[in-house]
């Protein structure tokens, strides 16, 4: 038996809105989708490589993986190096969007940012939240 009850927090969606906008891809993330492309191919070829859970891809400064058979089913978290947690990129890709990332024929991606002060977290879908800045305790 614990000795020790911790309080529970309960956090409610209180959605800001988000700047949507062209955002240029850095080198980081660019190099990190180029090494995650050549793992989707293999993959095509290798059973052993599996890509349907939330860390299949670890490559870089990216974590992810492939979900379903949606319009983007690629679900990546990009990790840019030296911005802490409140500069996480959350991306929903397609393998064509993966591949012309790397090869660098896609520069720029529309993203929707957090407009709070110390956040400068981004999402490609609209309708994503923000653990920092759409949620309120109590």
């Amino acid at each position: 038996m614990f000795s020790e009850w911790r309080a529970l927090v309960v956090r409610r969606l209180d959605a800001k809105e988000k700047d949507r906008r062209k955002v240029p891809i850095p080198a980081e993330l660019r190099e990190s989708l180029r090494e995650a492309h050549e793992l989707i191919q293999r993959a095509k070829h290798d059973p052993d490589i599996q890509l349907g859970c939330d860390d299949g891809i670890q490559i870089g400064a990216v974590c992810g993986g492939k979900f379903g058979k949606k319009l983007r089913p690629f679900v990546l978290t990009y990790f840019p190096g030296g911005d802490g947690e409140r500069g996480r990129w959350y991306l929903t890709l397609h393998r064509t969007e993966i591949e012309d990332i790397g090869d660098g024929r896609m520069t720029e991606i529309t993203m929707y940012c957090c407009t709070g002060p110390d956040c400068r977290c981004k999402f490609r879908e609209a309708d994503d939240h923000c653990f920092y800045c759409d949620y309120t305790e109590g």
